[in-house]
């Protein structure tokens, strides 16, 4: 559902850490908050077009209509296309072209008595080529390389294929398929409010989303017909909020209740060590993919319940605590398909006996639906001081909650029906918000230090050695997380800006025994770099009011390298670190008009990075996708109306 496009944009507000009341539901790495600037009583719009290499053209539009004293209306659109930058040498195309569009349209009430009702249609539409994917490693001795295999379907060996890749660079591929990326979605949602008293009002938020996707990849990254994979997915998804908040001077508070469901159908296609068919198509075997292929087909409907509340109070004009606590209930249902071309790909225990072996059912009986529910209590707790208008100081202890749920690809029904646990994550923050004035500069310090304990996280293990590959979710006991954030900016003089944004992240695990019994606790986390920072600096030309707005810019972006799999292989799954320099100049109201104008680029330098795909090192690949490569270009923006 997060699959689409930035545009018309008021904020984004980043919570960081487990979100315990408020949102509450898997919710333990923290939220994003993206709010759409809504209609206003002002006649206003805006256009910009953007024009860059490998041929972007990305064009934006918005209106604002003041209807009457008591409607508005607010549309806007964006389209977005490049001719991708990866070339594959056997469809002697680029594969990974963008072509984007979405629309907004929303409608604001507001009545004399304080009524507001905002309702809002989004429409999202990609068209794209797919994920490029190019082999970075190569086993050999891999299942998918036995000579047998290897002559019968006319493949070349992995380690000719390797050497051809680095030679050609990340990127340019010679897979010969035809990738591709089709979604769908379309949301309504409308939020009304209605004050009760001068100190009270409740509002309702309720919102309906439907996805549709359809994307073809290649898995293997090589000319090899090894793992094409197709898959379709639909969902549709309900939501409501009911809240009632109050301001009553020294307290504030807010209540409310929220209930969530879905339904959805995931259907994967892909071949494993056949001969290329071409694209993957339903055959005609109860309408599944022809011999060679394999499914995993499931259908899902979740649900989730909650009850919330969250109170401040102002002990003093500078010492105030916020409290709250939240009851969440998750029921998840999986119904299971997942099949080959001429079996079941997994067993039932078909008289209820856990003591007799399960048997393999015949495709037409090719079905298993499993269920369970999940509830937990959350909470949040923080006090903050402020010292002066200028500087506070806070501590927070906050408490994360993950729903529980059902692994896809196991191959028996006793597996099926081992749900994984939900995962919590115990956190305490302590930081300082301050702005400091020292002569005529300015320094801002957001400082944070975070220490936490993790448990029953879960974590997707792959077993690489049989085809089809199969994975399974499993709760790694427990883990201990610690860091600091820092986030700084400086103007040692009015027209010049500094800023510096740093995240140290220490992760460890204390206990990670998979259900086999394996001891996973020395493993590194996946996808936790130790360091991220970031530098920037922007000044702004001396000019006149006539002559506009002149500025420059830019930024250094720096990651560690990181393990990129929860199934950690040493040598293999590690993502290397890289650095990132961009810039760019800024001409805003030129000669006093209500013209923009801005240069850009991005990866100045050419740095080439890529990130991991997919690890099947036991198969004989493990395959990455690029990073973007130097991008540059030029953006003309006209605005009439408010500013």
């Amino acid at each position: 559902g997060v699959n689409g496009a930035l545009f018309d944009i008021n904020t984004v507000e980043v919570l960081r850490g487990p979100q315990g009341t408020l949102f509450g539901r898997n919710s333990t790495g923290g939220a994003v908050i993206i709010r759409p600037n809504q209609p206003t009583d002002e006649l206003e719009g805006s256009a910009s077009i953007t024009i860059g290499n490998i041929g972007t053209v990305n064009a934006e539009g918005m209106i604002n209509v003041p209807i009457s004293d008591m409607l508005a209306f607010r549309a806007a659109v964006t389209k977005r296309t490049d001719d991708g930058f990866v070339y594959d040498e056997i469809l002697q195309r680029n594969v990974d072209d963008t072509d984007k569009f979405a629309g907004r349209a929303s409608l604001l009430f507001k009545s004399p008595g304080g009524v507001e009702s905002l309702t809002t249609y989004e429409y999202f539409n990609e068209d794209d080529g797919g994920t490029p994917v190019f082999l970075k490693y190569a086993n050999p001795a891999g299942s998918f390389n036995s000579p047998g295999l290897i002559a019968s379907n006319n493949y070349r060996p992995v380690d000719e294929l390797l050497a051809e890749q680095q030679a050609r660079g990340i990127y340019r591929i010679a897979n010969g398929t035809p990738i591709f990326t089709k979604v769908k979605t379309h949301t309504i949602a409308n939020t009304t409010s209605v004050p009760v008293t001068d100190d009270i009002t409740i509002k309702n938020i309720i919102g309906y989303r439907d996805i549709k996707s359809h994307d073809y990849n290649d898995m293997d990254g090589t000319s090899n017909s090894w793992f094409p994979q197709e898959r379709y997915f639909t969902s549709d998804q309900f939501s409501n909020e009911f809240q009632a908040f109050g301001d009553h001077g020294a307290l504030n508070w807010i209540a409310g209740l929220y209930y969530f469901t879905e339904h959805g159908r995931d259907l994967g296609k892909s071949a494993a060590s056949a001969v290329d068919p071409g694209n993957i198509e339903p055959g005609s075997v109860h309408g599944y993919p022809a011999a060679h292929y394999s499914v995993t087909d499931i259908e899902g409907k979740n649900s989730s319940y909650a009850a919330f509340m969250q109170m401040s109070y102002s002990m003093t004009e500078a010492l105030k605590v916020t409290g709250g606590v939240r009851y969440t209930r998750d029921k998840r249902e999986m119904t299971v398909r997942n099949r080959t071309a001429s079996m079941c790909r997994f067993t039932l225990d078909d008289d209820n006996n856990p003591n007799t072996p399960e048997v393999r059912p015949s495709l037409d009986n090719c079905e298993l639906t499993v269920d369970d529910s999940f509830s937990k209590v959350t909470y949040n707790i923080n006090l903050e001081y402020q010292f002066d208008r200028d500087r506070l100081i806070y501590l927070a202890h906050r408490n994360g909650y993950r729903s529980g749920g059902f692994s896809a690809r196991p191959t028996t029904q006793l597996v099926f029906q081992r749900a994984y646990k939900p995962e919590v994550l115990n956190d305490f923050e302590l930081g300082l918000k301050a702005d400091w004035y020292i002569n005529d500069m300015f320094l801002r310090t957001n400082i944070a230090g975070f220490y936490a304990k993790y448990k029953d996280i879960q974590r997707t293990l792959t077993n690489p050695n049989f085809a089809p590959v199969q994975t399974v979710i499993a709760n790694a006991g427990k883990a201990k997380i610690k860091g600091i954030e820092l986030d700084i900016l400086f103007r040692p003089v009015s027209d010049l800006e500094l800023t510096f944004s740093y995240a140290y992240t220490d992760t460890k695990y204390v206990e990670f025994i998979t259900p086999s019994g394996q001891d996973l606790s020395g493993d590194p986390f996946a996808r936790a770099p130790k360091n991220v920072y970031t530098i920037g600096a922007r000044y702004t030309v001396p000019t006149s009011d006539h002559v506009g707005n002149v500025s420059f810019g830019g930024s250094f972006y720096h990651i560690d390298g990181y393990n990129a799999n929860d199934t950690y292989v040493p040598g293999i799954t590690e993502v290397e670190g890289y650095n990132l320099l961009n810039v760019d100049a800024r001409w805003n109201n030129v000669l006093g008009s209500d013209f923009d104008f801005s240069l850009f680029a991005t990866n100045l330098l050419k740095k080439k990075y890529s990130s991991l795909v997919i690890d099947l090192n036991g198969l004989g690949f493990t395959t990455h996708t690029p990073g973007a490569p130097r991008m540059y270009g030029a953006t003309l923006s006209y605005r009439f109306g408010a500013n």
